[in-house]
């Protein structure tokens, strides 16, 4: 299945990861994985990345993998832990479906630096809306 139409639609559609500057740069069979190059506005006061920036990228990798059997999805709870931050500019987090039910879906997250460091990681829980090709007016 080729996932190129979902990747772009993702990347010049959804607005918040946009704003935050994270991409989708790879979708398949039940993964994705988001990028995102840091400036001084993904740190928080003390220079470090701020921890709203994993958990926002962990949740959007998680969505993608989720995304890829061509339904939509919400998350309704995670589980998230910090293990050490980084002075690297370039993140990457992965999702990977773990069970995938008709109503529920469950990922895991792991996120690195540019280095390969594992930085932190999760678990999300999302619910199946509907299929992609019903999103709702605007």
């Amino acid at each position: 299945m080729d996932f190129t139409d979902k990747i772009n639609a993702t990347n010049t559609q959804n607005s918040f990861m946009l704003h935050n500057g994270i991409r989708l740069t790879h979708m398949g069979p039940d993964c994705a994985r988001v990028e995102a190059h840091l400036s001084r506005e993904n740190r928080n006061l003390y220079g470090a990345v701020h921890g709203g920036m994993f958990l926002t990228m962990a949740d959007c990798a998680a969505g993608g993998a989720a995304r890829s059997n061509g339904m939509r999805y919400v998350t309704v709870s995670s589980s998230f832990e910090f293990y050490r931050n980084t002075e690297d500019d370039h993140l990457i987090a992965e999702g990977r479906i773990k069970n995938r039910g008709k109503t529920l879906c469950v990922a895991e997250v792991e996120l690195r630096d540019g280095t390969g460091e594992l930085l932190c990681g999760g678990t999300f829980t999302l619910f199946c809306t509907g299929r992609l090709d019903e999103l709702p007016e605007t």
